[in-house]
């Protein structure tokens, strides 16, 4: 009887443990159109004089050889993903507004994947730049892969 208490008890705590990193990461997974593995290393840098408009993160995921692979099958039917270099508009428009330097800490990537998600309400297409060349206010979201180093860099801004 006490061996299936404590076999319950660490089930239900692995469970808990997943359903944490679970809800942790799904604003994430939401805008990058993927799961992103549990088990990555990760860097994260946050804004440190934030408050409740204004937050500004970023996130450095480290992909194993075989995790890259898997990602990339899934990006490439994605076409909200591209393999071009970043939108020189969103690049200008992110850069004006970074605060304490955090966009500017992911390196220029030639080999890479993208996608821009803009998570502000009443946005039509979320994945299009346009409307918010225009904004002031947003909150948006950029992944940048780095084919050449197996490299996730994951940007949120809110504002």
């Amino acid at each position: 009887m006490k061996r299936i208490f404590v076999i319950s008890s660490i089930v239900i705590t692995l469970m808990l443990v997943y359903l944490v990193l679970y809800f942790n990461d799904m604003q994430m997974n939401s805008c990058l159109e993927f799961g992103v593995p549990k088990l990555t290393k990760r860097e994260k840098i946050e804004l440190q004089s934030k408050d409740l408009r204004n937050d500004e993160k970023l996130i450095k995921i480290y992909f194993s050889k075989n995790q890259m692979k898997m990602l990339l099958k899934e990006i490439k039917k994605n076409n909200n993903w591209k393999n071009t270099q970043l939108d020189e508009r969103l690049n200008k428009k992110i850069n004006f507004y970074t605060r304490e330097e955090i966009y500017n800490k992911i390196p220029h990537i030639e080999n890479a994947y993208w996608i821009f998600t803009n998570r502000s309400n009443g946005v039509e297409d979320r994945h299009s730049i346009e409307q918010l060349l225009d904004d002031m206010y947003y909150t948006v979201s950029v992944g940048i892969l780095d084919l050449d180093n197996n490299i996730l860099y994951y940007y949120e801004y809110d504002r």
